[in-house]
């Protein structure tokens, strides 16, 4: 079983460097190498801190973006040519080639951070580079894992896309949206704002708390920890649980 899933994960990987996912990196890294060089000549103070935090920033959603497409690509390429119901019928599990595509698509998402990460080491420290790269690539795999599901569920591109970039906004906004809702401007005790207090506040607790990872302000300002990176471990590997079985149940139960 274990040999079956590595194979998967090796093709997945030699797919990957077919479809130039490498060199798409490199060249966002100089397009954002350039673009920051820009900024930096143009702003009139702290022109480090104003560099690396939309360099961060850059790298940040280019790197969701990348890895969600290639995702949601790959899978939707293997259902439409036929690949996936080839595999299927061999003596191979459906477990062994999620785990395959699983573990290929998170070393993927390692490459994309390390290549990122190293142009950050122009403009900051090593140590809060390390966090703010182990952070990426904590979100990265929770990255990974949704657009499995949802392309397991839906099997288009458009609503899969759709569906990872509306749960990546929400989780990066729903602790604003709670303040928000928490603390209004004008307070009032209307049964519509209960509604929406009540409803944000489950929210928080079914989304991953994504505005904890990969902060622009480590790099800034030099206040990353490495114990900052074990609640966030710990948030990845509960939803990465939760989010495995969902696509696994809908997998198994799809015919082929």
């Amino acid at each position: 079983m274990f040999a079956n899933v590595l194979t998967i994960a090796k093709f997945t990987i030699i797919e990957s460097m077919r479809n130039r996912l490498l060199w798409l990196s490199l060249l966002v890294l100089a397009i954002s190498f350039g673009l920051v060089e820009f900024i930096g000549e143009l702003a009139i103070t702290e022109h480090r801190v104003t560099q690396v935090s939309i360099l961060a920033a850059l790298l940040r959603i280019n790197a969701v973006i990348m890895i969600a497409l290639f995702v949601v690509s790959t899978m939707l390429r293997e259902l439409n040519d036929k690949t996936l119901e080839m595999i299927v019928a061999m003596p191979i599990a459906r477990s062994s080639y999620y785990l395959g595509k699983l573990i290929g698509f998170i070393h993927l998402a390692l490459i994309v951070t390390v290549c990122f990460s190293m142009l950050l080491l122009l403009y900051a420290s090593g140590s809060q580079v390390l966090i703010w790269s182990v952070s990426l690539l904590l979100e990265l795999v929770l990255i990974v894992v949704l657009a499995l599901v949802m392309i397991f569920t839906f099997r288009q591109m458009p609503i899969a896309l759709t569906g990872v970039f509306v749960f990546y906004a929400a989780s990066r906004a729903i602790a604003s949206f709670h303040l928000m809702a928490m603390y209004p401007v004008i307070a009032h005790s209307s049964v519509s704002q209960k509604f929406i207090e009540r409803f944000i506040e489950v929210l928080t607790w079914l989304l991953p708390d994504l505005h904890l990872f990969t902060q622009t302000e480590w790099l800034a300002y030099d206040t990353g920890r490495f114990e900052m990176l074990l609640p966030l471990l710990t948030q990845t590997l509960i939803y990465v649980t939760l989010l495995s079985a969902i696509a696994l149940f809908d997998f198994y139960r799809k015919n082929f």
